[in-house]
């Protein structure tokens, strides 16, 4: 490895260095008066010279190693959750909508799903941290000005860029800009045929990487190389139904379904089209597209499946086991394939999410409230959202098991929409701390909006570890709604 090889030309030096300091002693000595200016005599000052450079490698080799490597990096196996370096800053950057140079709209698909790749790539690198893709298409959606968008999310840097396609070339500009300064960092352009997207897609990653942190071990990037096909048929078809995915309406949910359907016809070993096809099906299951919900449900297992089978390593689907799982309380499933989509990549929000919902309901309470934090820092306002109440619900429960009372008193005022679960936790924490509501705007909300709800299926879906804790919150809320 690169910083090893760096280490050991520094110990070479030094050597290097110490040796001709010695020899250069020697011969000088005799014409110096060391003595008279130091207080040492030839002798003891060589006894002291020998004793002492030995004693300066390992510090100079220390200072070395921290400069070279900017921060310590650990090696993430599928096994072990190597713990992230808690307090070191991460550079935050953002890759904001490239500008579509087609003649029509035909092509914004493709332009945009290079981008949305991008995102993703770089979200599977540990050592820095990236904004979501809702957040970074906010930008062009909501016209934000560089410097806003810089003060809004935090950000450091700034990837732009434009892409033409040519019949069946493609020809790229990308951008990395400073935003503090202004200064453009590095930048590149690319003229090839559109097979090669993939290629240039992970240098535009290893060139961007490398410039804001310098070289990383190889096993990050090694990670965010998921070359998904071959085909370009298939690929664009998958590109086609994620941006019909993302539009969030039962039309376009079903028109994903079916140009999915065709990116697995053009490639059967596309592992990602089956993972989005799993999403896009998820979508149906959620929002009440098709009411055939147990066909539905094998649907959906079938594709998650069928992806993990090709790509073990593909964190979508990790994700989706994970939040499967989950609602079905088997604990230790979603444990296991949230930490693997957590290893895969430590920085997609929608990851942080299940993988901290999963944590604080299996007692790893503040690891858990950390990666909730964490995807409402990068992605406060999910695809298919219209406010952060989703990334607040989770946020609470996290904090009602940490019996933070001032942070779920922050939170739920900041609800635009009331959910049950927030609303009963709510009451539930200030209850068990002798802390009086009966007359706050959101519990008086909550008594006539909840007064008919199916209490026993409700909590059920808040998916608690804990039998004991859900029998109290039932009669808890039979309590305060049954009268």
């Amino acid at each position: 490895m690169k910083y090893f090889r760096n280490l050991w030309k520094i110990t070479t030096a030094y050597l290097v260095g110490s040796f001709a300091l010695i020899q250069f002693a020697n011969i000088a000595l005799p014409y110096f008066e060391v003595e008279a200016i130091l207080g040492l005599n030839s002798d003891l000052f060589m006894r002291l010279l020998f004793i002492g450079l030995p004693i300066g490698l390992p510090i100079v080799l220390v200072i070395g190693y921290i400069l070279n490597k900017k921060g310590v990096i650990t090696e993430i196996s599928l096994d072990k959750i190597n713990k992230i370096d808690e307090g070191s800053y991460k550079q935050k950057i953002a890759v904001i909508p490239f500008t579509n140079l087609n003649k029509d709209d035909d092509g914004a698909f493709l332009v945009d799903g290079i981008v949305e790749d991008l995102i993703t790539e770089f979200s599977m690198i540990k050592e820095i941290e990236i904004l979501s893709r809702q957040s970074c298409f906010d930008y062009r959606e909501k016209k934000y000005s560089l410097n806003e968008f810089k003060n809004d999310f935090g950000i450091d840097y700034v990837v732009s860029g434009s892409i033409r396609v040519i019949s069946e070339r493609i020809r790229i500009s990308v951008e990395l800009s400073e935003l503090n300064e202004g200064k453009v960092i590095w930048a590149n352009k690319y003229d090839r045929v559109k097979e090669d997207i993939f290629d240039i897609q992970d240098e535009i990653v290893r060139k961007i990487t490398i410039s804001l942190i310098g070289e990383i071990e190889l096993s990050s990037l090694e990670r965010a190389k998921r070359k998904p096909t071959e085909n370009m048929n298939s690929y664009e078809c998958l590109l086609k139904g994620k941006e019909l995915h993302h539009k969030f309406t039962k039309e376009d949910n079903q028109e994903s379904i079916r140009v999915l359907d065709q990116s697995i016809k053009a490639d059967s070993n596309n592992s990602q089209a089956y993972a989005w096809k799993a999403c896009a099906l998820g979508q149906a299951y959620g929002r009440g597209y098709r009411q055939d919900t147990d066909n539905l449900m094998i649907e959906i297992m079938n594709n998650i499946n069928k992806a993990v089978e090709l790509n073990n390593n593909d964190f979508e689907a990790h994700r989706m086991l994970a939040e499967v799982h989950l609602s079905l309380h088997d604990f230790d499933k979603a444990l296991d394939h949230g930490s693997k989509a957590y290893l895969l990549n430590p920085n997609d929000p929608r990851v942080s999410s299940v993988y901290g919902e999963i944590l604080i309901r299996t007692d790893n309470i503040n690891e858990g409230i950390n990666h909730l934090e964490k995807a409402y820092e990068l992605d406060p306002i999910p695809q298919g959202q219209s406010t952060s109440d989703r990334r607040i619900y989770a946020l609470l429960t996290g904090y009602y098991f940490s019996n933070n009372i001032e942070k779920c008193t922050d939170l739920i005022n900041k609800i635009v929409e009331l959910d049950f679960k927030s609303w009963l936790l709510s009451y539930d924490i200030h209850s068990k701390n002798n802390v009086e509501i009966n007359n706050n705007a959101w519990f008086i909300k909550g008594l006539e909006k909840f007064k008919n709800i199916d209490i026993n299926l409700e909590i059920d879906r808040f998916h608690l570890n804990n039998s004991i804790l859900q029998s109290e919150l039932e009669n808890t809320a039979k309590e305060i709604l049954i009268t």
